[in-house]
């Protein structure tokens, strides 16, 4: 079993650990942590895992190294790694928005390099993971990132020229969906209805409707209309939403998070 070094032990760095030893592909023992925050790391300690005073010393005794640091971070973290001996041939995972292969390649002396954009439900075991790689980086290094991934949820495999893009579609869009449960939720409160119970209601709601998608057969156009009667209150409903231009205001919020991504791997660049 490798031993994976985390270069930043944040959140989603926590979910990726937990999954993928829930899971048996990892163990604690073969864990070594770096964070500028030492409290980051107690927990994974007290079950094994062994904290590193810097990222260089982290890096230098594993096989693997996860860069789950913030993308703001990498200019200060880069240069400290590739004084590592023999990092070009550690595996390199990031999972940082904006920055390219080519960046990290670039600065770690041509190591090989896995780029993965994971998303928040992977705290929960239902995370969906977009994965790419340098063609240097062989099979079995592939198969190892994805299965790290696959341990939390779910992943999908794409051309890292989509990268930055894909961001839109499966990294933020946990902040979408909240924001619109949060707008049925607090509409139902305005209206007099009970607060107990009633954002687990929406929650299952919303659940239910994105199984029924998935498992239905049907677009999601056809299922709206299956469920839109002529003079109905779902079509009253379905014209605000056309009215304020709903498909719009997502799209322009999607295209928002692209041009971040793709200026925040500009500003790492430069």
């Amino acid at each position: 079993m490798r031993k994976i070094a985390f270069i930043g032990v944040g959140n989603m760095a926590g979910a990726i650990i937990n999954g993928a030893v829930k899971n048996g592909f990892l163990e604690y023992s073969r864990l070594i942590l770096s964070d500028r925050f030492p409290a980051q790391c107690a927990p994974y300690v007290a079950k094994g895992a062994v904290a590193a005073p810097s990222p260089k010393e982290a890096a230098q005794n594993a096989d693997c190294i996860v860069l789950s640091v913030k993308p703001q971070n990498f200019p200060e973290i880069l240069p400290q790694l590739a004084e590592v001996e023999g990092i070009r041939d550690k595996l390199i995972i990031t999972i940082a928005a904006g920055i390219s292969t080519e960046t990290i390649k670039t600065a770690l002396r041509g190591a090989p390099v896995v780029r993965v954009m994971p998303n928040t439900p992977m705290l929960i075991g239902m995370g969906v993971s977009a994965i790419c790689s340098t063609p240097d980086v062989s099979a079995e290094d592939f198969a190892f990132a994805r299965s790290l991934f696959e341990a939390s949820g779910s992943v999908t495999v794409i051309d890292e020229a989509d990268m930055n893009r894909i961001i839109s579609v499966t990294g933020s869009s946990p902040a979408y969906v909240f924001s619109f449960i949060d707008a049925i939720y607090k509409s139902a409160l305005a209206q007099g209805i009970p607060d107990e119970g009633m954002l687990d209601c929406v929650c299952d709601v919303v659940i239910g409707a994105a199984t029924l998608l998935k498992k239905g057969g049907l677009t999601p156009e056809e299922q709206i209309r299956r469920v839109t009667s002529k003079g109905g209150t779902t079509e009253q409903a379905m014209r605000v939403l056309a009215d304020r231009d709903f498909h719009g205001v997502i799209m322009d919020a999607m295209l928002a998070c692209t041009a971040r991504a793709e200026e925040m791997g500009k500003q790492n660049r430069g």
